[in-house]
């Protein structure tokens, strides 16, 4: 496995090959209203974050809150 990237090979989009082995792609329903409370937050962070961006950062921090008090 190679151990650098050239830089249009990153541009290409390299597909992470520890993707699979580290991240499980789960699919939340949320309502509306929720969903509008991130995308506010999300407007208050700058242009490029999504809500979406904004439920993972919440959701990755109250993981490692759990982590501290186990």
């Amino acid at each position: 496995m190679k151990a650098e990237f050239t830089l249009d090979e990153l541009k290409r989009g390299i597909k992470n090959p520890f993707y699979e082995k580290l991240n499980r792609e789960v699919i939340v329903s949320i309502r509306h209203e929720d969903y509008a409370v991130f995308s506010d937050v999300a407007k208050l962070n700058g242009e490029k974050v999504t809500p979406e961006d904004v439920m993972r950062r919440c959701l990755a921090d109250y993981a490692k809150l759990l982590q501290e008090h186990e």
